[in-house]
């Protein structure tokens, strides 16, 4: 996210009220459908914990964003829960979260603080979730911002995980914002959309985090299946309309609150920097079509890295293919990562 640009403005982009969470699971119990708050770094956090089954491998899910909660969009793991007991956190300032603490969230006064506060933060629900299932490890999945979070987290914490899967993996706000515009002008050079490559001209000088540089390109980053899954969220906040106060407002709240905090940390990213050794099986299953964190600089990332066991999975979809695209997803899942933790 460009400073100063909220998630609600950028893609025309939640919270309910949840019951405490019961009794733990037993290990052999069939079936886990729980939601509610927890007390993570010193704050209620809300996690659900979803499955068909409380023997399957466990995921803990980070969204992206940042503040891009899925508390409200739990249907879409529907497909995943067959194979695996899927966690959702909605991390420090976002959606339900940020409508129990709001504006008064404390670890998010700066940028470098903000971040470490979600690193503790994921290793404690991480932690959380192996006591509750009964699980000596779990499977970390990140999407986008939560790919990027991931990172950290199973480079500090390897020993919680049985593997890292990456999805909208983003690597490096530069070739992001390089790739991007490449994409864009062959597209807008292709159906002689003289505006954007005017926009691509005039911005080309300016700093890659300026707003106006990365808005020229914008018009052509979101596929067709992005821009379906984007229109489920807009419905949801019914943007462009401001929500009564509620889920779909604290949602929108967060995203503003925690997109301003964490977009230094965004534009300043190369993962690269973070070492290019992971020290558990790393996994990216990437749209084709995604523009939004370029396919083939994550590509060229993975083929980099070290790591005990490492496949870049590609899949028909973009930047949310794991969720647009769920069958071709879960079955990279069920092929590469689920035996890991058997």
């Amino acid at each position: 996210m460009v400073a100063n640009m909220t998630r609600r403005h950028a893609i025309g982009l939640v919270a309910a009220v949840p019951a405490l969470l019961s009794a733990p699971a037993s290990a052999n119990a069939r079936g886990v459908d729980e939601t509610g708050f927890v007390r993570i770094g010193e704050i209620d956090q809300w996690i659900g914990i979803q499955g068909n089954d409380a023997r399957n491998p466990v995921i803990l899910y980070l969204h992206g964003g940042p503040a891009e909660a899925q508390s409200p969009f739990l249907k879409q793991f529907i497909p995943w829960e067959a194979d695996f007991t899927v966690v959702n956190w909605d991390q420090r300032g976002s959606g339900r979260t940020y409508g129990k603490n709001g504006s008064a969230t404390p670890g998010m006064s700066t940028p470098d603080l903000a971040l470490d506060r979600l690193r503790l933060d994921a290793r404690e629900v991480a932690e959380y979730v192996r006591k509750r299932l009964s699980k000596k490890k779990i499977i970390l999945v990140g999407q986008s911002w939560g790919a990027e979070l991931g990172l950290h987290v199973v480079k500090l914490w390897p020993e919680l995980f049985y593997a890292f899967v990456g999805t909208g993996q983003p690597v490096s706000w530069s070739l992001k914002i390089e790739a991007q515009e490449r994409w864009a002008k062959a597209q807008a050079t292709a159906v002689g959309d003289n505006e954007t490559l005017k926009a691509l001209a005039d911005t080309a000088s300016l700093p890659m985090n300026d707003r106006a540089r990365v808005n020229a390109s914008r018009k052509y980053t979101l596929s067709p299946s992005d821009l379906d899954y984007v229109k489920m969220m807009g419905t949801f906040i019914d943007f462009p309309s401001t929500p009564p106060p509620g889920d779909a407002a604290d949602w929108v709240a967060g995203s503003e609150f925690t997109s301003a905090r964490l977009s230094p940390v965004e534009t300043s990213l190369d993962a690269r920097k973070l070492g290019l050794d992971i020290p558990i099986p790393f996994f990216v299953i990437q749209g084709r079509e995604d523009h939004i964190a370029p396919f083939n600089v994550a590509q060229a990332y993975l083929e980099e890295v070290r790591a005990p066991k490492k496949a870049f999975i590609p899949i028909v979809g973009g930047h949310y293919a794991c969720f647009t695209n769920p069958m071709e997803f879960v079955k990279a899942l069920r092929r590469h990562v689920r035996p890991l933790a058997e």
